[in-house]
């Protein structure tokens, strides 16, 4: 007979059992969810929901309790600027149990590969029962992030729940399909035959600048200095909290081995730039970057460490595609990426919102709508 578990942290759940169930899912895996948990700078309480067959686990999933402590927090997705004037700063979907991964891309539940999808439909819907009787407990509304799209059924099944639906930002991906990164060129000339001249131009200017680009194997001595440069590129973009403890890099590699890739850009023997990238089975994500641009000037690090060296990387692996994560759609997408829908499903505590949670979702779809129709002009 089956049975449902609850943890509180993924050190309680066996690392081979869980695993099982994450061959290619970078940010659901235990190595991750294990980082996150030792690295996050946010108050969240995660909730491992397991189904479990005797000892073997046969369906999961993870969700967060959020009150206003993340940085991506819905009420920023959501309310967007409008978060920050006047009266609007006193409205929130907050609290909320957020069903999403920290970071990055991949499914909501998980399931053992082979699993019947008959069989895949029932414990889901289990767990979906699970997550709306926690939400319940905590007096706390439902929020779905970065549900992407072959996740139809999930999809059918928020909606039919009576969750709202709107659009999040897109993901960006590459597909391997060369092996080498001539071949990488020759693919691009096919759809953009201007950017191989943009490319050497890119590659040129930064081996004159005498900027190396390597793999950092021995982190000891240069945590402080990588924490910085991710600080600099975090606050760039972002009016919010830093969302990593110093112990990052270190956990990063304790947890993932050889499958985190730290890479440095080293300019007159200081580190300039920093990259990282997380791999599971035959799928990576550029997770993280940072680039002192004072240093840096105009040696076009940011392009050669972000983007020319995974891909150089993976050319030569068994890596099949690299994730590369949202934003800077122009730049991604003539680099050889696809851009990937990605929504938001919401479902309030309070049931007498609903005709107002159903105006304002059908106004941000709209927005949402128009904000990125360039990217399909791409």
């Amino acid at each position: 007979m089956c049975q449902i578990k609850i943890y509180n942290s993924i050190t309680e759940v066996k690392k081979e059992n869980w695993d099982l169930l994450t061959e290619n899912n970078v940010y659901m895996c235990y190595e991750w969810l294990k980082t996150f948990e030792e690295t996050t700078n946010f108050l969240l309480l995660p909730y491992y929901i397991t189904i479990n067959d005797q000892e073997k686990i046969i369906g999961a999933s993870v969700c967060y309790f959020e009150q206003r402590s993340a940085s991506r927090n819905i009420d920023r997705v959501l309310l967007g600027r409008l978060n920050k004037h006047g009266w609007m700063k006193k409205l929130s979907f907050l609290p909320s149990i957020n069903c999403n991964r920290q970071r990055g891309h991949g499914t909501h539940f998980i399931f053992p590969p082979g699993i019947k999808q008959d069989q895949i439909i029932l414990l889901r819907n289990k767990m979906l029962d699970e997550i709306e009787s926690i939400a319940k407990n905590n007096k706390a509304s439902i929020c779905f992030l970065n549900v992407i799209n072959n996740e139809i059924q999930l999809m059918k099944s928020l909606i039919e729940r009576g969750y709202y639906k709107t659009i999040d930002l897109p993901s960006n991906f590459i597909d391997v399909k060369w092996s080498s990164f001539e071949g990488y060129k020759k693919y691009l000339l096919q759809k953009y035959p201007y950017m191989n001249k943009s490319i050497r131009h890119q590659l040129n200017r930064n081996k004159k600048a005498a900027v190396v680009i390597q793999q950092l194997q021995n982190i000891d001595n240069h945590q402080e200095r990588m924490l910085e440069l991710l600080k600099m590129n975090h606050f760039k973009y972002n009016s919010t909290t830093f969302p990593l403890k110093p112990n990052y890099f270190q956990q990063v590699k304790e947890n993932f081995g050889d499958n985190a890739i730290i890479y440095t850009a080293i300019k007159d023997g200081i580190i300039i730039g920093v990259g990282v990238e997380l791999r599971k089975g035959k799928e990576a994500f550029f997770s993280s970057i940072g680039v002192d641009h004072e240093f840096s000037q105009n040696d076009l690090t940011f392009f050669n460490l972000g983007y020319y060296e995974p891909i150089k990387n993976a050319s030569s692996s068994k890596i099949k595609r690299i994730y590369f994560g949202r934003g800077l759609y122009k730049t991604k997408i003539k680099r050889g990426c696809i851009s990937e829908d990605m929504f938001i499903f919401y479902k309030p505590h309070n049931k007498f919102i609903n005709p107002a949670i159903k105006l304002w979702f059908i106004f941000h779809e709209r927005w949402m709508m128009h904000k990125l129709s360039y990217i399909k002009k791409l």
